[in-house]
């Protein structure tokens, strides 16, 4: 082989390592990409359903902390005071308890579909979840009754006849809304398959007029550990009392003098 072949053959194997090298980086790279791609996606995505999410967060914690509320001044008070208390405007005190049930259902199914419309999950949005979980298991699991005994499908009924949706003009962006009082109101003393949702509210308030707060008691404090996830700081329920119940109250029959310590911002 004269010196001219050898270097001919030389420069031949460096381009043939020069191609394999550069076809290597150019997969490695590639791959690299595609990865930090799918991740910038991941976050896109997480980011996207936190955001959903959030954008409930200050009504459903309202929701939640009314709710959460009454149970105590029912607790507190009596139910049979509380209904005096009320008597000259018929059946509020029935009539506004259900409401509040349903009201929170109403949030906690907006909450929902407005996460189901993003993609992905947020870490945060998880550990609200799981509190949402167990205020459902609460609601829907009993071992004294049907007292306030909401299945979950229930509870995801009741949400969905409550909540709908609004368009904002000119855009593909959807905003929840669910019915307040008077509209609930109005439903609830008209529509008969409406009003049977609320059974639960009924057979409850029968056993709390005996003096089992049991069931109150176990959802309130579910719903007060939801709250402080929701809103650490208290920024959207400042003004509310947001203490749980002692679990030594359970079976206690208030007295028709005592006073709710805590009323919160809504009239028991």
């Amino acid at each position: 082989m004269t010196s001219q072949q050898a270097v001919a053959l030389i420069g031949l194997m460096f381009s043939l390592v020069s191609v394999v090298l550069s076809g290597w980086f150019s997969v490695r790279t590639a791959k690299m990409g595609h990865k930090l791609r799918i991740e910038a996606e991941r976050r896109k995505e997480e980011e996207t359903a936190i955001k959903a999410a959030e954008k409930v967060y200050e009504p459903l914690a309202q929701a939640a902390a009314e709710l959460q509320s009454r149970i105590y001044n029912i607790v507190e008070t009596g139910w049979v005071p509380l209904v005096k208390r009320y008597e000259s405007h018929g059946d509020y005190a029935v009539t506004s308890t259900a409401f509040l049930f349903a009201h929170y259902f109403g949030w906690i199914e907006a909450r929902r579909e407005a996460v189901l419309s993003s993609s992905g999950k947020g870490r945060r949005d998880e550990s609200v979840q799981q509190l949402i979980d167990g205020v459902t298991a609460t609601l829907r699991r009993s071992e004294s009754g049907d007292g306030f005994l909401f299945f979950a499908a229930e509870q995801r009924a009741i949400g969905e006849l409550m909540v709908s949706w609004e368009f904002i003009p000119d855009t593909t962006t959807r905003l929840p809304h669910v019915d307040g009082y008077a509209a609930f109101v109005k439903r609830y003393r008209s529509d008969e398959d409406f009003r049977a949702w609320f059974a639960p509210v009924d057979a409850g308030m029968g056993k709390v007029s005996e003096g089992d707060n049991r069931r109150l008691i176990e959802i309130q404090r579910a719903l007060v550990d939801l709250i402080r996830e929701l809103d650490p700081a208290n920024r959207y329920t400042f003004g509310y009392q947001l203490e749980a119940i002692d679990l030594s109250e359970i079976g206690v029959v208030a007295s028709i003098e005592k006073k709710p310590r805590f009323p919160g911002r809504v009239p028991a």
